[in-house]
């Protein structure tokens, strides 16, 4: 425990985490509000996921030497089952501009095989590059996905998507490169801001686009 922050372990980091949470939260419930709107329902709850995912990763950060070894690791884990189910549902989302009926039965049942193998995964691999390397894939489909809807559909809120999702996968690349601006302001702080930018993006673009 530092001397300096004996309440707070990573003052920085959790805080950064939880203003991701309380903003997905509030992006997630708007855009859940879009009523008889499959797409929205959906893109609402990736939202919660990742508010879910940053509140447990701020708690983690924050006050994870305080609480128990066993209490961490499941709020750890919890952490990682979020941000992977984040990507799924991110990745899940466009298809739905393409297929219907059957065809997003059968995406519900991949995403959900996914998230299975993911579980199995995190039993043994705990570390959040574990969580990246399943994530990363993800997310680049869910940029191609809403590349194509724009392309094909002319819609400039699939644009704001894209361009969401390239900025959070920069604050992706901000963290594995541990890129950091200053010693109370590491890479984690700075992935946490960037994605601050990315996640506003996603939701500006998701209300944008018409209900369906």
């Amino acid at each position: 425990m530092s001397d300096k922050h004996p309440h707070i372990y990573e003052p920085t980091t959790a805080i950064t985490d939880y203003i991701i949470c309380i903003l997905s939260f509030i992006f997630g419930w708007i855009t859940l509000s879009i009523q008889d709107s499959h797409f929205h329902q959906l893109w609402g709850t990736s939202f919660i996921l990742i508010g879910i995912g940053a509140l447990f990763g701020g708690t983690s950060h924050g006050f994870g030497p305080k609480i128990s070894e066993l209490s961490n690791a499941i709020i750890w884990r919890l952490t990682l089952i979020f941000v992977a189910s984040t990507a799924i549902v991110l990745a899940m989302s466009p298809t739905l501009f393409f297929i219907s009926g059957r065809g997003v039965n059968i995406i519900y049942g991949i995403g959900s095989l996914l998230l299975i193998t993911f579980y199995n995964k995190s039993r043994t691999q705990t570390s959040f590059s574990s969580v990246v390397t399943f994530y990363l894939p993800l997310m680049m489909i869910s940029l191609i996905g809403f590349i194509l809807v724009f392309v094909f559909f002319g819609l400039t809120g699939a644009l704001f998507i894209a361009i969401g999702l390239v900025v959070s996968l920069v604050a992706s690349w901000v963290q594995v490169a541990k890129i950091s601006l200053h010693k109370h302001f590491n890479y984690n702080d700075l992935f946490h801001v960037i994605q601050l930018l990315g996640i506003y993006l996603m939701y500006r673009g998701g209300i944008e686009i018409r209900p369906f």
